[in-house]
């Protein structure tokens, strides 16, 4: 029998709920209380004196340091990312061999494609609302950051026409900005005070998006950027590397053409 060893990622929702899971079967894991974007590295010493009969189970990290040739890679961000994937927690569960609850079913389509997957499940609005708090608070969203981000979607949003919404948000969580207001235009890019921009919306939008970024990291290799979602219908995209507005109205010009 494989002797699974887990090793958890980024914490938002998705990944509190694996590690329960991981605690309710009585696997072995290792967590960290890393932030989105973590890395391997960041469990160098623990991979190298792992037993010999172990199988590392990497679960949304970004292989940036050597692992053993037997690792299983568990992940639905970037090029793993889309509406016929399965989610991390579903990937664990096969993993293990069990079937997923309401509740995590439910984390899992929010993990996948925001409110709008929950409420194909028929989600209530009290069900709604509880995994979209969790969602916020693991990610480390504090009571400032949720009023930053109701000043910025109240007071710093700029229109391009009748679907695009541009949010100078006063807080680096995006979370909190886009879940109120991700129904109100069908595309909404968000710049935060750090440099970053984030884009939530039409999965023609993010497949475009990504195409440029892989040409600007091609020619800046610094730049990084990332992408997910209910693909090809809906999805997000972002990257440390924002473009200036002019370069995102010729961007949304060519979208809608």
């Amino acid at each position: 029998m494989n002797s699974y060893i887990f090793f958890l990622g980024g914490h938002d929702a998705e990944m509190l709920e694996i590690r329960n899971i991981l605690r309710q079967n009585g696997k072995q894991f290792f967590d960290k209380g890393l932030s989105w974007g973590a890395s391997l590295s960041s469990y160098k010493a623990e991979t190298e004196n792992l037993p010999d009969d172990a199988v590392p189970v990497f679960v949304e990290l970004k292989s940036d340091s050597p692992y053993p040739e037997n690792a299983i890679f568990v992940d639905h961000h970037d090029e793993k990312a889309g509406k016929n994937q399965k989610t991390s927690i579903e990937q664990i569960a096969d993993l293990l061999s069990i079937r997923l609850n309401r509740h995590q079913q439910l984390v899992s389509a929010n993990d996948k494609g925001h409110i709008r997957e929950m409420r194909r499940l028929s989600a209530t609005d009290e069900e709604i609302s509880e995994i979209r708090a969790l969602d916020r608070k693991a990610q480390g969203v504090t009571d400032t950051d949720e009023r930053d981000a109701e000043e910025s979607v109240r007071n710093r949003v700029e229109t391009l026409g009748d679907d695009t919404a541009i949010v100078d948000s006063l807080t680096k969580k995006t979370s909190p900005v886009f879940d109120r207001i991700y129904d109100q235009y069908p595309h909404i890019f968000v710049f935060t005070p750090d440099g970053e921009m984030s884009y939530s919306g039409k999965g023609e939008m993010v497949d475009n998006l990504v195409q440029v970024y892989k040409e600007k990291q091609q020619q800046n290799p610094s730049v990084n950027f990332w992408w997910g979602g209910n693909l090809p219908e809906n999805g997000y995209f972002g990257t440390d590397a924002r473009m200036t507005r002019d370069e995102l109205r010729q961007m949304i010009r060519t979208t809608r053409i």
